[in-house]
């Protein structure tokens, strides 16, 4: 019993930290097409505010609230402005209202809402994009675990679904990590959705 708990204390402090959502919280790898079917929304905008505050109904549960102004939606329905209360898994993510920062673009993958009012991102940080500029002004993508595995078998399932791609979008699932064009991996997720290109 001792050397099994000493054992599985020593996997759990050498487990790669990029394996880690939100500090306290694992997540299994997921691919490009689990989090597209997943998720209810797909939009793209930028944070307006995010406060962290107890939950209304559990006060003893801590929440972060994330405003976001949309500019894009993919996949599902949102407003002009998007509000979504998400639940703090570590209490080291209140400091930093879970790595939501105001005026950040990011493209959120988001889960249906429980009965509770709760949602985030499909897979945590795997599902969050931050949306970055090079210096002439291209956008790329890349989420928080640096694109890591996004896009294994993605295309062998498009495929066995019948969905062709752009060579565009081909060269990308090509890729084993690593930022990406934004407009790129949207023209993939619209694909995926069933929405066409």
């Amino acid at each position: 019993m001792r050397k099994t708990a000493a054992g599985f204390l020593f996997l759990l402090l050498s487990a790669d930290p990029s394996a880690w959502a939100q500090r306290g919280a694992y997540t299994r790898p997921a691919d490009l097409d689990y989090i597209v079917q997943q998720a209810e929304t797909i939009l793209r905008g930028h944070i307006v505010s995010a406060s962290v505050e107890p939950h209304p109904q559990f006060p003893a549960l801590q929440t972060v609230v994330v405003t976001l102004k949309v500019d894009k939606v993919i996949k599902g329905k949102a407003e002009s402005t998007h509000i979504f209360r998400q639940f703090i898994w570590d209490v080291r993510d209140s400091a930093d209202a879970a790595g939501y920062r105001k005026a950040d673009e990011l493209l959120l993958f988001l889960n249906p809402p429980s009965e509770y009012g709760l949602t985030s991102p499909v897979g945590l940080e795997q599902g969050r994009f931050r949306i970055e500029r090079d210096a002439q002004g291209n956008r790329f993508a890349i989420n928080g675990r640096g694109n890591t595995a996004l896009f294994e078998h993605v295309a062998e399932k498009a495929s066995s679904r019948g969905i062709v791609f752009s060579r565009q979008v081909q060269s990308m699932l090509s890729k084993r990590a690593g930022r990406v064009p934004l407009d790129t991996l949207e023209e993939a997720v619209q694909v995926l959705a069933g929405g066409g290109r």
